[in-house]
Order: structure tokens, then sequence, then C-alpha cells
């Protein structure tokens, strides 16, 4: 049995201009929050929201554990992740070239580590789908 430890490290001023993207203004969240004041999320949010605009430097963690028995996580995989985070390529083919791997085998990978919840891929220009990293650190436990 594998456990991966995936940590997120931020400030609380990246976590208020993020409901920003969600929310539009802490306003609208509290006018969301009073038509559903059963919403957890909504609570939550702007319980975080009121908070973290007077400690904006604050820092959070924020882990995700994930135990496996199959082995998703290799040297291959472990130098794309090092690769995105070193360089980040523009594109799964710019992060193939930086690997020195063959285009398709980049390709697989990168699914799979987005599928496990390790990357996303964002819309770029020219439909290219940019890998980027969801976590800070991973601690790996054997």
């Amino acid at each position: 049995m594998i456990k991966i430890n995936l940590v997120k490290e931020f400030t609380g001023k990246e976590l208020t201009l993020e409901f920003s993207k969600k929310y539009g203004s802490i306003e609208r969240l509290e006018r969301m929050f009073k038509r559903d004041p059963t919403n957890m999320e909504f609570y939550g949010d702007l319980d975080d929201w009121t908070y973290f605009n007077d400690h904006p430097d604050e820092k959070i963690e924020e882990s995700k554990i994930i135990y496996t028995n199959k082995e998703s996580i290799g040297a291959i995989e472990l130098n794309l992740i090092s690769l995105i985070k070193q360089f980040k390529p523009k594109s799964v083919s710019e992060l193939a070239k930086l690997s020195e791997r063959d285009l398709t085998t980049v390709q697989k990978k990168v699914k799979e580590l987005e599928e496990e919840g390790f990357i996303s891929l964002v819309k770029g220009s020219k439909n290219r789908k940019i890998p980027t990293l969801n976590y800070n650190k991973l601690e790996i436990a054997i």
C-alpha cells in the first residue's frame, strides 16, 4: 500500500481572490446564503472570506491523502510533475519535448495524472491543454 499526501499551500489573499472569482463579491455570497441558510458550502466560504479579509497574509495548507496499491506514480510521472513545476510548459507537446519522451507516452501519463488529481489541464490558445499542478508538495510513504 502506498500513501500519497498531496499538499497545497496558499495565503488568505489568494483564497479571497478565488472566492471573488467564484461568487463575484462577498455581498453576493451573503445574499446567496440568506436565500439558502442550510447550504454549508456558502456558510463555510462566507466564514472563511470574512476571516481572511482581515488576515490576508496568513498561510493556509490544504491536503488530500490518496491510498493506492497500484504504481500510479513512478519515475516518469514524478519527472513530468517536476518539469511542470519547474518550467510551466504551455502545452503537453512542450512537456514531451522537455521530458525527451514520445508525445503519445506523455499524453497517456498526463491523462493518468489528471485522473488521479495530481494535475489539471487548462485550456490554452489554439486548443492547447496546459498542464498545471494542483498541489505544491507530494509526500509519498511506502
